[in-house]
């Protein structure tokens, strides 16, 4: 899972071909490969940290309006 990980963004993206310097061919077999493995549960379809966070942060910001009143 290491060697996929290096073709992702932080968000849970595909990274571009540009930036992984792969060739056309190589680009599509890591494509199928994240797919399969997003599939199989391997890998999430997103990363969902950032959503987490925000969901955490709201969380806080309620908590201390209920404190305050």
């Amino acid at each position: 899972m290491s060697l996929i990980n290096q073709f992702i963004s932080e968000q849970g993206k595909i990274l571009f071909r540009r930036v992984n310097r792969l060739t056309l061919k190589q680009q599509r077999l890591i494509t199928i490969a994240i797919k399969q493995a997003r599939i199989l549960s391997l890998l999430p379809f997103l990363n969902n940290k950032k959503q987490f966070e925000k969901s955490e942060l709201a969380a806080r910001t309620t908590a201390l309006r209920t404190i305050n009143k």
